[in-house]
């Protein structure tokens, strides 16, 4: 299964990074996500967990910090 089959487009997902034995949970576009995951998948020098929760708990994270440069052109 596809994560295009799992998440609508336009959604939002629940990205959480591990860095150095620390949790930051971030709100993302799936682009965005997708396209941190596949820059992820390239040097993995940090964990990526992609989280289920409800759209409210969503909604209290912070953006992931500039998201706007894992959109892509």
């Amino acid at each position: 299964m596809t994560a295009e089959l799992w998440f609508a487009p336009g959604s939002d997902v629940h990205l959480r990074i591990w860095l150095g034995g620390i949790v930051f949970d971030y709100a993302a576009t799936v682009v965005a996500a997708r396209n941190v995951i596949h820059d992820w998948s390239r040097k993995r020098w940090f964990t990526i967990e992609l989280i289920r929760d409800t759209i409210e708990e969503r909604l209290l994270l912070p953006r992931l910090p500039y998201e706007r440069l894992f959109l892509g052109p």
